[in-house]
């Protein structure tokens, strides 16, 4: 199986999870800005910054 990193073409590697809590956990304790997405089959993606902003021109928007 690809990784997402592959597929979309993005600079660093994408943490999955499946709870929004606990994504939004990880997001707050990188060191670097880090940005929630809603990804596919109900995950939630944490993104650096310039992946969040790649992921969004290809349509999947930021969790809130």
């Amino acid at each position: 199986m690809k990784n997402l990193k592959t597929t979309l073409g993005l600079r660093n590697n994408i943490d999955q999870f499946s709870d929004r809590d606990a994504a939004f956990r990880w997001a707050n304790n990188c060191i670097k800005l880090h940005i929630v997405m809603l990804g596919d089959n109900g995950n939630y993606w944490v993104a650096c910054f310039a992946d969040a902003q790649k992921l969004s021109k290809l349509g999947y928007e930021i969790a809130l």
